[in-house]
């Protein structure tokens, strides 16, 4: 009970703010598990595909299916292969359906990128309500009751350093993210020249298994 009292203690000297910032570091503590375990996921399967595809000529990527999809499985099977003729026309397939999947692979991380940047604005609202809390004591009683003051203070100062504490592992986090998707992109594209370069056929075989 020690723990949950300090807790809620300390939420309640920050105010309403508090509670704000809170709820989105919850929400942003989500998102980026929820990434970091896609991103690993799919970035380990471009890693599988790019070796099998270097190292065996029969190599085919695993079908998309739930946590074990593979990028270029997903790509692969993406692709309208009745109208692939040439293997220009299969480039072709590939950039346009690689674009198509780009919101698929790249999920939430934008919104996490605007939680972060909108951390520290959440702090800096604290900083403005507490403030004002401080501005109201002091027409009301004058600087004669620095108790109350020091509430209001302690609001402001409270809730900008959790805004900014919370707001820049997420903004790291969102960072290392946007690499590993890259380099995820990066691995799937070298992959994806490989069958290119295959017959045709082959690509087709790989699409359907």
């Amino acid at each position: 009970m020690g723990i949950i009292d300090s807790f809620v203690g300390l939420m309640d000297k920050g105010g309403p703010v508090m509670w704000v910032i809170f709820i989105t570091a919850w929400a942003a503590l989500i998102l980026l598990t929820e990434r970091t375990l896609k991103i690993q996921s799919w970035l380990r399967h471009a890693e599988m595909d790019l070796n099998g595809l270097q190292q065996d000529k029969n190599y085919q990527p695993s079908e998309p299916r739930g946590r074990k999809a593979s990028p270029l499985g997903i790509i692969l099977h993406s692709i309208h292969w009745e109208e692939v003729k040439t293997k220009v026309d299969l480039v072709k397939q590939f950039n346009t359906h690689l674009g198509q999947l780009m919101p698929h692979f790249e999920g939430m991380l934008p919104t996490i990128a605007i939680i972060g940047s909108i951390l520290p604005m959440l702090g800096l609202l604290g900083t403005v309500t507490g403030m004002i809390e401080v501005f109201e004591v002091i027409a009301l009683h004058g600087t004669g009751d620095p108790q109350e003051m020091a509430h209001g203070i302690s609001q402001a100062l409270l809730t900008t350093a959790s805004g900014l504490i919370i707001a820049i592992p997420v903004i790291f986090s969102h960072h290392l993210l946007v690499r590993r998707l890259r380099l995820m992109l990066s691995l799937t594209e070298q992959s994806m020249h490989l069958v290119q370069k295959r017959e045709l056929k082959i690509s087709k075989e790989v699409s359907k298994s």
